[in-house]
């Protein structure tokens, strides 16, 4: 997989679904992908994380799976050993930016304020997670892409299908969506189900021609 596609996944779906469960099961993602979302993060603070990495990859080869909450140059390798696609941190890390650039896998760093996104982007990220998004509101996001008109952002943090629709309305290329639709206790059809209505919720923003194609 080239470094540019599993990005191209993720704003081409508009939509990322994280998994941050202890050992999870493979009915997750047969739900996920039976309901049309292909593009998963699945965080490290979960006991067991790794080795569904390894797992999945092998058994979903469709999924475009990628590590979350990537801490460290230790934990950078452990996931690009694993074959995680790409890596995703709540905020910006030297050392993960620097090995994942070096391994050829796509970094998004986590930034909150415009200090922190020149950072990012002065790194030459491609894609920067908002973290955390939902207290500030979709309206920070059409508020950042005034002196960032190019801004390509992953609103993380809070988003479920109440406000998954207007971060996109407001300039975000995609949203992280959690534990609305996989959380403790979730079964094959509760999974399927949160995960189909959020495809549905956001699917005429998705159809559109997206602001940041090409």
């Amino acid at each position: 997989m080239s470094a540019v596609e599993p990005i191209a996944a993720i704003e081409g779906a508009r939509l990322l679904t994280i998994i941050r469960m202890d050992d999870p099961e493979d009915m997750l993602v047969e739900a996920l992908l039976e309901a049309g979302v292909e593009v998963v993060e699945l965080s490290l603070v979960s006991r067991g994380s790794l080795a569904a990495i390894e797992r999945w990859r092998a058994r979903f080869p469709q999924l475009v799976l990628g590590a979350g909450t990537v801490l460290g140059e230790s934990a950078c390798e452990r996931a690009i050993g694993a074959g995680a696609a790409f890596l995703i941190s709540p905020c910006f890390e030297p050392d993960v930016s620097a090995r994942a650039r070096a391994a050829g896998v796509p970094y998004i760093p986590g930034a909150l304020t415009p200090s922190e996104i020149l950072t990012c982007l002065d790194e030459d990220a491609a894609l920067i997670k908002l973290f955390p998004a939902a207290q500030l509101g979709p309206g920070y996001v059409r508020q950042l892409l005034g002196p960032f008109p190019t801004l390509r952002l992953l609103p993380t943090g809070g988003i479920d299908e109440s406000n998954a629709t207007a971060f996109l309305a407001a300039g975000a290329a995609a949203v992280a969506v959690g534990s609305s639709i996989v959380g403790p206790g979730s079964t094959y059809e509760s999974v399927s189900k949160a995960a189909a209505q959020l495809v549905s919720t956001i699917s005429p923003i998705t159809k559109g021609a997206s602001r940041h194609a090409g």
